[in-house]
């Protein structure tokens, strides 16, 4: 009776000892891992990061890298394929890109700052003069307040036109501006020629038509005022 006494009592010391040992290195992982320095691997110096906070001092070993991503994605618009990395015992490795703005677009009461894929990258109630972007002219006026940083400007014409645009920057034409009075007519002004588009038929069709009557134009020596793509047979004015 006294033995099986002494195994109950020395079963239930193990069983503490191994508690205050789990505890124990508990409350260690939780000071040990705090995650106390992080590493920026970028070439996009000098951007003002936004998320440390969601970060540091934050334990490392229960780390969501995944919803952080996207957490931090949402305060930094110009941030594209962010990736988190665990440095252990207690530091983050973060890589990234910034996006640029390849288009700007006129607002009610600033302007707008377009990526490829339509994002609103930042805002200003001014724009340079000195700027090199295209300016998109849409036949009804964005609001500047409700369009805010990070959203899509989910607008078919409006996003068409900046896959015109990324494809025409390819062939190193500069656009001026992009006048769109309508869906079936968006107007690519280059310069000392006009280019008209219609959402209502593939880019890479126009495309295709564009890029032949280009190459022939530099082989005759010639150049066109205007073409107009919107026909299967491609309208041409010549200078």
């Amino acid at each position: 009776m006294q033995h099986k006494l002494s195994q109950k009592k020395f079963s239930k010391s193990k069983f503490i000892i191994f508690f205050l040992l789990i505890l124990t290195s508990f409350f260690i992982s939780l000071f040990f891992f705090k995650i106390q320095k992080i590493d920026f691997n970028t070439k996009s110096k000098g951007f003002n990061f936004l998320g440390k906070e969601l970060m540091i001092g934050k334990n490392l070993l229960f780390l969501n890298t995944y919803q952080l991503s996207k957490d931090i994605s949402e305060l930094n618009p110009k941030v594209i394929h962010l990736k988190i990395y665990k440095i252990y015992p207690n530091s983050v490795s973060i890589t990234y890109k910034l996006d640029k703005p390849i288009a700007v677009i006129k607002a009610n009461e600033g302007y707008l700052f377009l990526s490829g894929q339509g994002k609103i990258l930042e805002r200003s109630k001014n724009i340079e003069k000195s700027s090199k972007l295209s300016q998109i002219n849409y036949y009804q006026k964005f609001d500047y307040l409700t369009n805010t940083t990070g959203s899509i400007i989910d607008f078919v014409d409006v996003k068409y036109s900046l896959s015109v645009l990324t494809k025409l920057k390819k062939y190193k034409n500069e656009v001026l501006s992009i006048d769109i009075s309508r869906p079936s007519m968006i107007r690519f002004n280059l310069g000392d020629s006009v280019v008209i588009f219609t959402s209502e038929k593939p880019i890479d069709e126009q495309i295709n038509k564009l890029e032949k009557i280009i190459l022939q134009f530099k082989v005759e020596g010639n150049n066109f005022s205007l073409l107009d793509l919107r026909f299967d047979k491609p309208v041409l004015k010549y200078k």
